[in-house]
C-alpha cells in the first residue's frame, strides 16, 4: 500500500511539473503555433508582362482564369479525404483521382497549393461556391494564363510557358521565385523571363480552423507586380507575309519537308521577321493534353526545331559573294579582269562541272555573279588555294559564319561549318583515308560555290549579306527591341547595345560584289530577275539565289539579299528544304515578303525561272 501511494505521488509530481512547462516554459512557443494557424500567408499570382511587335501589335497577352485548387494541409484528415473524392466523383473523375494528384504533389511541395483543374468552366466554380462547407481545403483561386492573339504567328520567336522544372526549382528559388510559378521555357519567353516575370503579391489574413477568412480579414498586403513589356523588333506585317509565303511554298511543291526565312535591318541588325515551317502552337505546352505535347515532341516534320537559326545546309551560290570578297581582297582577281567561263573545267585531273554544263564565256566577277557562273568561281576557289592565309576562310568568318550571330534567342542557334584543315585533320580517318587528312584542292574549289563542308544558317547568311547592304558593317541581329512601361515610355533599349563590326572589305571591292547582286535580280541574264526585274527602280533588289546539293533527294533552294537596292532597309535569307532551283522557290517567298516591307502588292513579283 504504501508503494502504491509512493507511485501515484511520483505520478502526480510528474504531471504537474509538465503542466508547469507547458504553460510557464512553453506557453511562448505554443502561443506562436497557435498564432501561425491562425494566420495564414496567401500568394497572389502576379501576370507576365505582354509581348508586342515594333508598333506595339500585341503577340502575347495574359489573361486571367480562375483554378480549382487544394491545400494539402487542409486536407489531411478523413474529412479532406471524403471531400476529394466527392468532388472527384462530382466531376466524372475515379472516385481517388483528386486524392492521388494531391498525394503525389505532398510528396514533393507538401506545403504549396495544387492545382486540380486548370481554366475551370462556370458550372464548375458554382459548384465549388455553393459547397465551400463540404470542401474545406478546396478553393478557387485566381491566375493567368498565356493569349495569342496571332495564333501560331512567330511561335519560334516568342516560345512558349510551363511550370518550373522540378530538376531547376532550386535554382529558380535562389532567384526568388517560390517554386510554383510559370516561367518561360522556349524562345523569346525564356530568353527575356527577368522582364517578363511578375512578381507575386502577399496577403496575411486571419483564418478558422477551415480555412474560412475571419475575425480582422487581410492583417497585411503587397499587391503582385505585373511584368514589364517587351516590345520586340519584329513588323508583324513583314512577319505574317514571310511566313504566308513560306507555308505557301511549302504545301504546293510537292517536295519540300520545311523552310525558314529571316528578315533584318542591315543598319541595325533588328529582326523584322523570323520563321521556321512547319510551326507550332505554343498554346499546346501550356494548357494542351499531354498526348497533344507529345505529338509535337515527336512530329517526323520536327516542328520545334528552328530552321532558321538552328538549321545547317550549305550555302551554295549565296556564299559566291564571300569567294567574290576574298578573291578580290588577296588581290587574287583585279577588277575588269576577264575569266573564261565553260561548261566545265579540268583542274587537277578532275572535271569540275558547272550548272546543266552551261558555258558563259568570258565574264568579269559582277557578271559571273548575274549568271551565277560555277566555273568562273572555280577559277577563284583554285586562286585562293594556291596562296598562304586560307582567304576564303578568313573571310567566311569576317563575315559571321563559322560561330552564332550573337542572337538574342541563343537555344537552338547553331554555329555551322566553315571548313579548314584542322576540320579536316579532326574528322578524317587516317587508317582509312589518310589523304583525305589534308586540305585538298578539291576543297576549296568545292567550297568557292558553297559546297563542300560548308554549313550556314539562314541567320547567318541574313547577318553576312547585311554587312554588303550596308556599306560594311557586320550587325548581330537582335529580336528585343526595347523594354516599356504601360504608356509605352522605352524603360530599357534593347537594341542600342548590340555589338557592330566593321568588315574590313575596301569600298571599290564591295561595290564590284553590289554591282554584281544587282545584276543577279535586274540583268538580262540574271537567276532571279525573272522574280524581281518588273519592280520599278526605286523597288530595286539586289541578291543571290542558291540551288544546294542534296544528297538524300532534291535540292535545297536559297534567295539571300536586300532592298531597296541603291539604300536598303531590308535583308532577307530564304531557304526552303528541297524547294529545287533558288529562283523557283526561295526567290518569290523573298518577293512577297519585301513588297509587305515596302507596301507594293505581291503579285508585281514574278514566279521564277528554272536556274541556280
Amino acid at each position: 500500500m504504501a508503494s502504491f501511494t509512493v507511485l501515484a505521488l511520483v505520478l502526480l509530481g510528474v504531471l504537474v511539473a509538465r503542466l508547469w512547462f507547458l504553460q510557464v516554459i512553453g506557453g511562448g512557443e505554443y502561443q506562436e503555433r497557435a498564432e501561425a494557424n491562425r494566420l495564414r500567408t496567401v500568394i497572389t499570382e502576379a501576370p507576365r508582362g505582354a509581348i508586342t511587335d515594333r508598333n506595339g501589335a500585341p503577340l502575347v497577352t495574359s489573361r486571367e482564369v480562375l483554378n480549382l485548387v487544394a491545400e494539402p494541409q487542409l486536407l489531411a484528415g478523413p474529412e479532406g479525404v471524403g471531400a476529394l473524392r466527392r468532388l472527384s466523383v462530382a466531376l466524372g473523375k475515379p472516385p481517388g483521382y483528386f486524392g492521388a494528384m494531391v498525394k503525389r504533389a505532398q510528396a514533393s511541395r507538401p506545403f504549396e497549393a495544387v492545382v486540380l483543374e486548370e481554366e475551370t468552366r462556370p458550372e464548375l466554380q458554382a459548384y465549388v461556391e455553393e459547397r465551400r462547407a463540404q470542401l474545406p481545403g478546396i478553393s478557387l483561386q485566381a491566375a493567368y494564363v498565356r493569349d495569342y492573339p496571332q495564333g501560331t504567328l512567330a511561335a519560334h520567336v516568342l516560345g512558349y510557358v510551363g511550370p518550373i522544372p522540378a530538376e531547376k526549382g532550386d535554382d529558380y528559388r535562389e532567384r526568388g521565385y517560390l517554386g510554383n510559378e510559370t516561367v518561360g521555357r522556349a524562345g523569346i519567353e525564356a530568353e527575356y523571363e527577368q522582364y517578363l516575370r511578375g512578381i507575386a503579391g502577399r496577403e496575411q489574413v486571419e483564418v478558422d480552423a477551415r480555412g474560412e477568412v475571419v475575425g480582422r480579414g487581410v492583417l497585411a498586403q503587397a499587391p503582385p507586380r505585373p511584368g514589364e513589356t517587351l516590345r520586340l523588333s519584329i513588323d508583324l506585317k513583314v512577319q505574317a507575309a514571310l511566313e504566308a509565303a513560306l507555308i505557301a511554298e511549302v504545301q504546293g511543291s510537292g517536295t519540300s519537308t520545311g523552310a525558314a526565312g529571316v528578315a533584318l535591318d542591315p543598319r541595325t541588325g533588328a529582326v523584322l521577321a523570323l520563321a521556321s515551317v512547319p510551326t507550332f502552337d505554343p498554346d499546346v505546352f501550356q494548357a494542351g493534353a499531354p498526348r497533344e505535347v507529345r505529338r509535337v515532341l515527336t512530329s517526323p516534320g520536327h516542328p520545334l526545331l528552328n530552321r532558321a537559326i538552328g538549321g545547317e545546309y550549305p550555302a551554295a551560290s549565296t556564299f559566291k559573294a564571300i569567294t567574290a570578297a576574298a578573291a578580290l581582297e588577296a588581290g587574287l582577281y583585279k577588277p575588269g579582269q576577264t575569266i573564261d567561263s565553260p561548261g566545265s573545267v579540268v583542274l587537277y585531273k578532275t572535271r569540275f562541272r558547272g550548272f546543266n554544263n552551261q558555258a558563259h564565256g568570258l565574264l568579269t566577277l559582277p557578271e559571273a555573279l548575274e549568271v551565277s557562273s560555277d566555273t568562273f568561281f572555280y577559277t577563284l576557289g583554285d586562286r585562293t588555294y594556291r596562296v598562304p592565309g586560307w582567304p576564303m576562310q578568313d573571310w567566311s568568318r569576317r563575315f559571321g559564319l563559322g560561330r552564332p550571330t550573337g542572337l538574342d534567342l541563343t537555344e537552338g542557334e547553331s554555329a555551322g561549318l566553315v571548313p579548314d584543315l584542322a576540320y579536316k585533320r579532326q574528322t578524317c580517318d587516317r587508317a582509312v583515308d589518310p589523304i583525305n587528312c589534308s586540305w585538298r584542292p578539291g576543297d576549296s574549289i568545292n567550297m568557292a560555290i558553297g559546297q563542300g563542308n560548308v554549313l550556314v544558317t539562314p541567320i547567318q547568311m541574313a547577318t553576312a549579306y547585311s554587312a554588303l547592304a550596308n556599306g560594311g558593317t557586320v550587325v548581330t541581329p537582335t529580336l528585343g527591341r526595347a523594354v516599356v512601361d504601360a504608356d509605352g515610355r522605352v524603360l530599357r533599349d534593347l537594341v542600342g547595345a548590340r555589338a557592330l563590326r566593321p568588315l574590313g572589305i575596301t569600298k571599290d571591292n564591295l561595290a564590284i560584289i553590289r554591282s554584281g547582286l544587282w545584276r543577279a535580280a535586274n540583268g538580262n541574264g540574271g537567276t532571279a530577275t525573272p522574280v524581281f526585274g518588273a519592280l520599278p527602280r526605286e523597288l530595286r533588289v539586289a541578291g543571290k539565289t542558291g540551288t544546294a546539293e542534296n544528297p538524300s533527294g532534291v535540292d535545297h533552294a536559297w534567295w539571300v539579299g536586300y532592298s531597296p537596292a541603291e539604300d536598303p532597309s531590308i535583308v532577307l535569307a530564304v531557304l526552303v528544304e528541297r524547294g529545287g532551283q533558288g529562283a523557283n522557290s526561295a526567290a518569290p517567298v523573298a518577293c512577297a515578303t519585301i513588297a509587305a516591307h515596302l507596301g507594293y502588292a505581291a503579285d508585281r513579283c514574278g514566279t521564277g525561272a528554272k536556274v541556280n
